[in-house]
């Protein structure tokens, strides 16, 4: 990436340009100081990009994984029938797990967050 260029670098590019720049010095602005935050804004840019082009993708879990995970999960249903109430609210407070009741529709939208960074969603009906 190439720094900008100063006035003492390059002739103006037209006759506007060097009525601008007499313009900004009339006012105050030290045309110097413009070009040298400019280059610290794309020198930071060029260090943002690098930093996210040095990022991987996330490492996502495909259907089959999904599916194979619930079913490693055997009965749930029978298994939450059963189960002993506070220990279920200890558990979805461990796992993070939200629900949703829509009663129109008599489904149950439930979002897991677990605390690694695998998170799903799960749509059900009762």
């Amino acid at each position: 990436m190439s720094a900008i260029a100063t006035d003492s670098q390059h002739p103006p590019a037209s006759p506007g340009h060097a009525h601008y720049v007499a313009h900004e010095r009339a006012a105050g602005v030290d045309p110097a100081a413009l070009v040298e935050d400019m280059n610290d804004a794309q020198a930071q840019r060029a260090a943002a990009r690098a930093e996210l082009d040095a990022c991987r993708a996330p490492e996502l879990l495909t259907e089959a994984e999904v599916y194979a995970m619930l079913d490693s999960l055997g009965d749930v249903r029978s298994e939450l029938k059963r189960a002993n109430p506070a220990r279920l609210e200890e558990l979805f407070a461990e796992w993070r797990l939200e629900g949703a009741y829509n009663a129109e529709e008599r489904t149950v939208d439930v979002t897991i967050r677990p605390l690694s960074r695998v998170s799903a969603g799960v749509r059900g009906g009762t």
